[in-house]
């Protein structure tokens, strides 16, 4: 007669940015766990990502080593801007203004824009949390839950058991599915009427073309129905470029990713200024990337013993820089209460409690920056549109900054603490149930 299979303390589906974080987060705090990715190695689409101060904050608060060698692999603005987190022009000459004319410095102190390469992050992250605690070219198709663990079925045919799942495995999250259902039109990204144009070009040249303030500083260009944003990666070596226009309607085409569109790119921004042009000229035959998210919400990120966190709980778009940040806040909040359950008996009483912790805090957040996500690329992209008299401009300076201020400058370890409080209480008020007879 065979032993009943040992089951997985904690389950992590994706070895992306979001599930590597959460497993170091659960190593800081001894917590085991496996790491199941659907690919040969750990991976992550996307050149750069923007890393805010509440995100550089977090991966402290995730360990406190990280901090430190993230800030190595960074590229910042030059000296005397460091704190600029994005220089705003207009993308193209006015009544009013010159194409490219500076309109405000949006300040983000003490980070200012710090850039890094996915791949150098994710690299720095798979170390940390080690190879050996993953599974590779495991492919999620099913789970099944019992009172007890949840049974994980892989396209390999092979199963593994565990007391507790975590889907870290993006938008097209197949724990999303298994939880709302795969009919449900909340486990289907939808369209975001948006999409961009994305290049990696060489800063001497980009300099050459248009000067060494725009070439090496982060800069966010508003014109006529879109946005250009563009910032330095790689030791100032290459600058990361994208063109967003709006792109109303469904997205009718079958591949998110369509390749070589510089001739669309070129019709699409005809009527931007100089210098985008300068810059469109230095792009080689860019693909278009349309815009996805998950603009229909579960009733909850959670049931039973599995949860989501990041892309897989609440994909957003990219327009303020944001969904990375609160991916690693996701899984910072999550491994702290996932410390306060009996590793060698996790109860089930214990594993809602943590997780409705977790979601009380976080859901609403998570949401709120979802949303503001979602309007940004009307608030990029109206400006122009407006008579840009001083109080236009000075509406947009205020709003800039009220819309990344709270973002920026939560309190990260006070979400968790928060956590914490209401999952103890719930336990707490199981327990009396249970003293009084109430089940």
């Amino acid at each position: 007669m065979s032993s009943a299979p040992v089951p997985v303390p904690v389950a992590i589906i994706g070895g992306g940015l979001c599930g590597l974080s959460l497993s170091i987060a659960l190593q800081s705090r001894s917590i085991p766990y496996k790491i199941y990715e659907s690919r040969a190695s750990f991976t992550e689409i996307g050149a750069g990502i923007n890393l805010g101060p509440n995100t550089l904050k977090t991966f402290e608060l995730i360990d406190r080593s990280l901090g430190e060698a993230i800030l190595k692999l960074c590229t910042r603005n030059p000296p005397g801007r460091e704190n600029v987190w994005m220089q705003a022009r207009l993308g193209a000459p006015t009544d009013r203004f010159g194409d490219a004319e500076l309109i405000t410095e949006l300040m983000a102190p003490p980070t200012g824009n710090l850039t890094v390469r996915r791949n150098d992050l994710l690299a720095l992250l798979g170390d940390k949390a080690g190879p050996e605690q993953a599974a590779f070219n495991k492919k999620l198709i099913g789970l099944e839950q019992s009172d007890t663990y949840v049974t994980l079925k892989f396209s390999d045919g092979t199963q593994e058991v565990a007391s507790t799942v975590i889907g870290c495995d993006g938008i097209h999250s197949a724990v999303r599915r298994s939880i709302v259902g795969a009919e449900s039109l909340s486990a289907t990204p939808q369209f975001s009427e948006c999409g961009v144009y994305r290049a990696i070009i060489s800063t001497e040249k980009l300099e050459q073309a248009v000067g060494a303030e725009i070439a090496r500083t982060s800069n966010v260009f508003l014109g006529p129905d879109g946005y250009v944003i563009m910032y330095p990666v790689e030791g100032q070596k290459s600058v990361n470029v994208g063109l967003w226009p709006r792109r109303q309607g469904s997205w009718t085409e079958r591949e998110w990713v369509i390749p070589a569109q510089k001739k669309a790119m070129e019709k699409e921004f005809d009527g931007w200024g100089g210098t985008v042009h300068k810059i469109m000229e230095l792009m080689d035959n860019p693909p278009f990337f349309a815009t996805h998210h998950h603009s229909i919400q579960p009733d909850s990120f959670y049931k039973g013993r599995v949860c989501l966190i990041g892309d897989a709980a609440h994909s957003m778009p990219p327009h303020q820089g944001a969904g990375a940040g609160q991916a690693m806040e996701d899984a910072y909040v999550l491994a702290e209460v996932l410390g306060l359950v009996d590793p060698k008996s996790p109860s089930q009483e214990q594993i809602k409690a943590a997780f409705k912790g977790y979601e009380t805090v976080r859901k609403p957040r998570s949401q709120q920056v979802l949303d503001t996500s979602v309007e940004a690329m009307g608030f990029w992209s109206d400006l122009y549109h407006k008579d840009l008299e001083n109080q236009d401009v000075q509406d947009f300076i205020r709003r800039a900054y009220e819309r990344f201020q709270w973002i920026w400058h939560d309190d990260i370890a006070g979400q968790a603490e928060q956590a914490r409080r209401y999952m103890q209480k719930d336990l707490d008020c199981a327990t009396v149930k249970v003293h009084n007879g109430v089940q």
